[in-house]
Parts: structure tokens; C-alpha cells; sequence
């Protein structure tokens, strides 16, 4: 393993995240140099100067091995999340160090849980920096900084194949080499769109372009206290809801409907149609149990805020726009239910993602089939295509891992001292990168007050989560194997 080389990439992932923190630090310049501008231009100069070093000594590059590949994704995450949070430390307030990295991670792996219990106290650069990092977080940190990496090598796509389930580029009919351009097409294209939308309905531009950022990356943070609520507009939710949604739909479907109408399946898909059935389902169970309750006076206000809260939950963003603590048992139960399963592979959301669903329930509909008939054998289909043994083995071994490593992290917590509710919330929240959760960590509270203790677990779900498991875990299991191999050698 080349160890120079793996560092020049990390190097490039440093050298984005630095541009990023620059251009905060410009939007702190266009409002009369606020209390950010100086946090943020040593943090972008520390930053910059880390990620270019390794370039002095490494000129060569060559083809990138697996294990290389999967070093500078995980790293680069890493690394991110801790050169992040360098502005956070340096203007201070609430940002203690392990406020400072929990807001850093939360942030650039989408997840949108905050330690702030003022976030309008904070100066706009500083705001602008982290909305900054869940948008670089959203399409993924490599996937981003791939588009510097010479497609003729193909370690773009190397690259890229780590950080992309493989599940959402099986159904790309594109080539390997314009899958990481389509991505960011997409992703830059919804962006712009939501920008414009939100500015259509009344939104100055600096609340148009934060909310938009947040909305595409299905992040959640919000520059107002209230979130959503705060802006009171009916206009707003819709088009937050829509844009949302459309963020969590496979991306080379979307690219495929807009150019390639003729084979687009975008609608016909199988797995965006469950998604937009999940949707639908979730509104109307959760109007229903309001209406019921008595929660709200009108069928229109019940609508309005089912609509709202499954978009934004169903699809890992955690705006909000109400307290559902305050909601009855049954409704909460429904939004944490969409908790654990969330949009589509190849899109911003995070979760299960509804195309392991998918393919889980056919293979077990299939088993149930071959039990009742033996001689009959009928391949698992998802979308036409026949799925292989090792490609259903591989989604059921991810569901397992999933929802154990949810436990696992509820048992954390609730050794720290939380309560039922929010432990087991917390987990689910975090391990799918959606953010709020029920009890201490509902829509309307946060983070700030919980012990460091789970703050770490967290942490380390968030991550666990936004890498989909495998990536990390087989990093840490290099590690120690290389360790044990270094001992014997030795003795």
C-alpha cells in the first residue's frame, strides 16, 4: 500500500473543504466582515495547507488498489469531519471541542442533529460554513473532489465506487466515467432549483440558498431556532417537500428522465415507486391519527403538517415545523418507522434505503414460494433485473448489521443514563443520519444536553451510517490485521 499516495488524495478532500471555508468567509466579508471572518480564514489556510502538502512529495499517482481506494474515502471523511470543525473551536461560544466535532460530523454526514441551542446568536459566515458542510457531505466528500481526478486513470470511479452503494450504480446505464459527472449534475441542477423556488416564494437570498443547500443534501439544519416553523409559509413546506423528496430518488433515474426520456424509469421503477407509495402511506396515516386525536382543528392543518413531517423524515432531512414530541403514540411510531428505512440508493438520503426493502421482501416472498413448491424456482426482480445470490446475501447481511448496530447504540446510550424513548430514538436518528428523534432529541430540542458519552456514539453512528458500514468497518479490520502482521514479524 502506497501510504504517500492515499495522503495526496486525502490532501485534495482538505483542499475542498478549505475552498469551502474560504468562500464562508467571503459571505462573512459581504455582511461587513462579521465575527466569523477570522475563525473561518485561518481555519481555510490551516486546512488548505494540510491538504496540499502531501502533493510536494507524491507526483505520481498510478492505478488506485481497492485497499488504497477505501483508505482515502474513509480518511477523507475523517479528516473532514475534523478540520471542520477548526472554525467552530476558534469562534468559541457554545462550541466547546466535543461540540465543536459533534456539530463538524453531524454536518457533513447529513445528519443535521445540533449541539446549538442559539443558532440565530451565530454570525453568518459561521452559518453559511455549516451549511456548507452538509452540501459537501450530501453528493459525499470523494465524490465531489473526484471530478479533479483525470477520468482517463479510472481511479474517479474507483473512488466513487466506495463512497456509492453498489446497489445504485447497478442500475446506471451509463458509462463508469460519466457516473460521477451525472451525480454532481444532479445534484447541482436540484440544488439551483430549490434556490430559485425558495427565493420565488419571499425568501431573501442568504435563507434561500442555506434552506436549499440543507434541503438537497437532506441535511436538516436550518439558520432559524424554529427550523421551518419559523417562516410560517405554506409556499415553503410545499416546495421544501418536493425538492426533498426529489433528492431522495436514484439520481441516474432522474438523469435518465430528463435526458434519455425515451428509457426513463424514473416512475415505472419499482423502488421510486415503493419510496412515493411510503410517502403517500405515511400522509395518510399520520392525517388520519391527527385528525382522530383531535390534534388539530381542521383536516387542511392535519394534512398540512403530515405532508411536511414525512417528507422531511421519510427522506432523512428532520426539518420541522412542530413538536412531535407532543404527537400521540401511534403518529410518532410512524415517523420513526420512516426513520429506519428513508429514499433511494444513489440519492442524498440516508437509512436502510427502500431498495434493500425491496429486495429483501421479494427474497423472502420468493423462500416462502420455494417452500410451498420445491420444484419451482423463480429469480428475485427488482426493476427487471435478475439479482444475484451474492447481491441478495450482501443486502440481508447490511439489513442485520444495520438494525444490530441500532441496538448496540441504544444500549450505549442508555448506559449513559438516557431514557427508553430517547435512547433507542437517538440511535435509530443517527445511524440513519435523519437527526431528531423523540423524547430529549425531538424536532424541537437538540443535542447540547447530553453526556459526552453518547455524544461519541453518535458520532460514531453518524459516520457508521452516512459510509453504509462496510467501508469503515473493513478499514479498522486492515488495520488490525496489519497490526497483527507487524507483531509476528517481530517476534
Amino acid at each position: 500500500m502506497r501510504i504517500g499516495v492515499v495522503a495526496k488524495y486525502i490532501g485534495v478532500s482538505l483542499m475542498l473543504v478549505s475552498g469551502f471555508m474560504l468562500l464562508s468567509a467571503l459571505v462573512a466579508l459581504l455582511h461587513g466582515g462579521d465575527d466569523s471572518i477570522i475563525p473561518l480564514l485561518y481555519s481555510g489556510v490551516v486546512t488548505g495547507v494540510l491538504g496540499i502538502f502531501p502533493s510536494f512529495f507524491v507526483r505520481r499517482t498510478g492505478k488506485l488498489s481497492q485497499r488504497e481506494g477505501y483508505l482515502i474515502v474513509v480518511g477523507s471523511w475523517l479528516l473532514s469531519c475534523f478540520t471542520g470543525m477548526i472554525p467552530y473551536l476558534l469562534y468559541g461560544g457554545e462550541f466547546g471541542f466535543v461540540n465543536a466535532i459533534f456539530e463538524s460530523v453531524s454536518g457533513f454526514t447529513t445528519t443535521g442533529a445540533s449541539i446549538l441551542n442559539d443558532i440565530e446568536a451565530l454570525p453568518r459566515g459561521l452559518l453559511f460554513w455549516r451549511m456548507s458542510t452538509a452540501w459537501i457531505g450530501g453528493i459525499g466528500i470523494v465524490v465531489l473532489f473526484s471530478l479533479l481526478v483525470p477520468s482517463s486513470s479510472g481511479n474517479d470511479m474507483t473512488l466513487a465506487g466506495v463512497e456509492v452503494s453498489e446497489i445504485a450504480r447497478d442500475s446506471s446505464r451509463l458509462k463508469p466515467s460519466s457516473f460521477v459527472h451525472m451525480m454532481i449534475g444532479v445534484y447541482l441542477a436540484l440544488s439551483i432549483g430549490a434556490f430559485l423556488s425558495l427565493k420565488l416564494c419571499g425568501l431573501g437570498w442568504f435563507d434561500a440558498a442555506t434552506q436549499a443547500m440543507s434541503a438537497i443534501s437532506t441535511c436538516g439544519f436550518s439558520t432559524r431556532n424554529a427550523s421551518i416553523a419559523a417562516f410560517d409559509s405554506v409556499a415553503v413546506e410545499l416546495v421544501l417537500s418536493v425538492f426533498m423528496i426529489m433528492a431522495s430518488l436514484r439520481f441516474s433515474l432522474i438523469f435518465s428522465f430528463v435526458f434519455d426520456k425515451g428509457h426513463s424509469k424514473l416512475f415505472s421503477s419499482e423502488v421510486t415507486r415503493t419510496f412515493l407509495l411510503m410517502i403517500a402511506v405515511g400522509v395518510a396515516l399520520l392525517t388520519a391519527g391527527l385528525g382522530i386525536s383531535g390534534y388539530y382543528d381542521s383536516f387542511g392543518a392535519c394534512l398540512r403538517v403530515s405532508t411536511f413531517q414525512v417528507a422531511s423524515i421519510f427522506t432523512t432531512t428532520g426539518f420541522a415545523t412542530v413538536d412531535t414530541n407532543l404527537w400521540p403514540p401511534f403518529c410518532a411510531s410512524v415517523i420513526v418507522a420512516g426513520s429506519i428505512v428513508c429514499g433511494c440508493s444513489g440519492s442524498t438520503s440516508g437509512g436502510m434505503k427502500v431498495d434493500r426493502l425491496l429486495l429483501a421482501a421479494k427474497a423472502f416472498a420468493n423462500k416462502v414460494k420455494s417452500l410451498q413448491n420445491p420444484n419451482i424456482l423463480s429469480p428475485v426482480k427488482v426493476d427487471g433485473q435478475i439479482k444475484r445470490e451474492k447481491a441478495i446475501n450482501t443486502v440481508m447481511i447490511f439489513i442485520a448489521s444495520y438494525l444490530v448496530i441500532i441496538l448496540l447504540g441504544a444500549l450505549v446510550n442508555s448506559m449513559a443514563g438516557l431514557d427508553l424513548k430517547t435512547a433507542w430514538t437517538a440511535s435509530v436518528a443517527c445511524m440513519g443520519n435523519v437527526g431528531p428523534g423523540l423524547g430529549d432529541v425531538g424536532s424541537m430540542a437538540n443535542y447540547a444536553a447530553l453526556p459526552g458519552l453518547v455524544k461519541w456514539n453518535s458520532m460514531a453512528l453518524m459516520l457508521i451510517g452516512r459510509l453504509e458500514i462496510f467501508p469503515l468497518f473493513y478499514v479498522f479490520g486492515q488495520f488490525g490485521r496489519d497490526k497483527r502482521s507487524f507483531s509476528k514479524k517481530t517476534r
